[in-house]
């Protein structure tokens, strides 16, 4: 049997509030109920939940905190209808990170070759699209990264299980 989960780094105070102002307006209400992250392995994991959160775990555990940078929006239309904010700095490590979490426990399953980066928009009409890449154009916020969070889906649902502190 295959069960679904998530890695994701979460993004902090007073950043969290900002992102979230900026997706509710450009993304609706379908972004309200999924905190601004930026995902490291959105897929599925194979035997025991117990034996995927390990491999997280000790994946995290030999990675040092790191700072992470978001510039400017950027799409990736015409591929698919998203506006996003990416990483200037950091993306390096979300790549090592990707990488290591991805073995025996976890699969990457997305119609998508991974690209890290923060969603701001997607689903919507073209002209709030539009409006978020031109609105967003001086984008410049830095953070660091201390912890991930792993999610599972119980009951159909994204539900946070861990958070996971990086420690090396």
């Amino acid at each position: 049997m295959v069960y679904t989960l998530g890695v994701v780094i979460p993004v902090p105070q007073p950043h969290r509030e900002t992102l979230r102002a900026w997706r509710r307006e450009f993304g609706g209400a379908a972004t309200e109920v999924i905190a601004p992250h930026i995902t490291l392995v959105s897929g599925s994991y194979l035997h025991s939940w117990e034996q995927a959160a390990e491999q997280v775990r000790q994946v995290a555990g030999g990675v040092s905190p790191f700072t992470l940078s978001l510039g400017s929006a950027r799409t990736f239309r015409p591929a698919s209808e998203v506006v996003f904010l990416p990483l200037e700095s950091g993306a390096d490590e979300c790549w090592d990170l990707h990488r290591a979490l991805l073995g025996d426990q976890l699969r990457h399953e997305s119609d998508f070759a991974y690209h890290p980066h923060l969603t701001i928009a997607q689903n919507v009409p073209a002209a709030d699209l539009d409006a978020a890449q031109a609105a967003l154009q001086d984008v410049e916020l830095s953070f660091e990264v201390t912890t991930v969070q792993l999610f599972d889906t119980r009951g159909a649902t994204w539900n946070l299980s861990e958070e996971i502190s990086l420690d090396a």
